[in-house]
């Protein structure tokens, strides 16, 4: 079955993928952080601490939308799982495509904010050390 261009088993392996993407960026967020309190002791200046502060709630922004996204992600999968079991209903046909455009759309833009981020700290993190 072909929806949008795209086979039920491709947007299977889109999720799939995605979700592995999003459980990477998770471990990923938990190593910066854990780099981000090792050198907080280090720091004594006022500018600095805001830095600080500044990354730890981007940090927390991520792991928030990261999850937030990957129950938008399962709840398509099952959403994929009813269109195939009633492939006639074109209402759940639209809701499906409307919302994989969402999701595709959120993961592009997710993951360009998030290497933003994680570039820039660790640039902020080479130059305090």
């Amino acid at each position: 079955m072909i929806i949008n261009n795209k086979s039920i088993r491709e947007l299977h392996f889109d999720h799939e993928l995605w979700l592995a993407e999003m459980a990477f960026w998770k471990q990923e967020i938990e190593i910066l952080d854990k780099y981000l309190a090792a050198v907080i002791f280090t720091l004594a200046d006022r500018d600095s601490r805001a830095e600080v502060d500044h990354f730890q709630n981007q940090f927390f922004i991520q792991r928030n939308f990261i999850n937030s996204l990957k129950n938008d992600v399962k709840a398509q999968e099952k959403l994929i799982s009813q269109l195939e079991v009633d492939i006639n209903n074109r209402l759940l046909q639209q809701k499906k495509a409307d919302d994989e455009y969402e999701i595709r759309d959120k993961m592009l833009t997710n993951e360009k904010l998030y290497n933003e981020l994680k570039l820039s700290f660790k640039n902020w993190l080479s130059n305090k050390l």
